[in-house]
Order: structure tokens, then sequence, then C-alpha cells
């Protein structure tokens, strides 16, 4: 059995890869470095989870957990920027058109974008989108 969190990430993948595929190399809580020969790439991840307190005994719980997708982008032309950035607007309207990943959350809300940008060899850009995944769980469980 896999805890809700996994199963948030999974189905994350699972709107990225739908065809088409906003990218041909979807990564799982991935820590490696991207290899030189891949010029484009998505990590997806868990990275925590704050429960709402019960207030009644033995309801569900809420939760809003966090969500990160990082879309990694090189350029022998572009910035690293520029290089990313469809990337980046792809997996932000890909997630946009179903924000309950088909019914298994109640939202899923943007809470921040960050990049990085590194000139040698290739250009290359980096974005983060943060994701806040609010959903519940039965009392006792992480299912």
């Amino acid at each position: 059995m896999r805890t809700a969190f996994a199963t948030i990430v999974s189905a994350v993948i699972a709107q990225l890869s739908a065809a088409p595929a906003v990218c041909d190399k979807i990564y799982r809580s991935s820590s490696s470095v991207v290899p030189d020969q891949v010029d484009r790439a998505i990590n997806v991840e868990f990275n925590r989870a704050l429960p709402q307190l019960a207030t009644i005994a033995g309801a569900p719980t809420d939760w809003s957990s966090t969500i990160s997708v990082e879309c990694f982008a090189r350029s022998l032309t572009e910035s690293g920027d520029l290089a990313v950035d469809p990337l980046l607007f792809a997996v932000f309207e890909r997630l946009a058109q179903d924000p309950t990943l088909g019914g298994l959350i109640g939202d899923l809300t943007v809470v921040g974008v960050e990049a990085q940008n590194a000139l040698e060899g290739k250009k290359t850009g980096w974005v983060r989108i943060t994701y806040v995944a609010d959903h519940r769980t039965n009392n006792s469980t992480l299912d």
C-alpha cells in the first residue's frame, strides 16, 4: 500500500506524461544530475505535508502537501531562462487543466516559482514550481 503523498506524486507524473507528454524525460524524486545528453527534463517530488488539527476524534485528516516540479533545459543558442520557459509553460498549463488530478485531491495550487540559470557549456535554465495539494486521508491512516 502507498501513502497519499506517493499517490499524489504518481498522479502528477501521470498527468504530465499523458499524450502528448510535456517532456521526454520525467523523473520521480531524482536527486541526481541530469545527464549531459539530456537537454530537457522534469523532476517531480513530494516535499512535506502539514495536517490540519482534528476537531472530532475519529474524523478524517485534511492535509496540505507540498509537491515540487522542477523543469530543466539546456541550449546552445538561447539563454537558460528562454530555454526552460516553454517547459515551464507546458507544465503549468497541463496541471492547471485538472487541478484535482482526476478527483484524487481537492485542489492543486501554485505557491511559488524559483529559477536559476547557468552559462558554462550549454546555457542552462532551471525552474522549480511549488504546488500545494489539498487532500484528505482517513483517520489514523496515510492512504
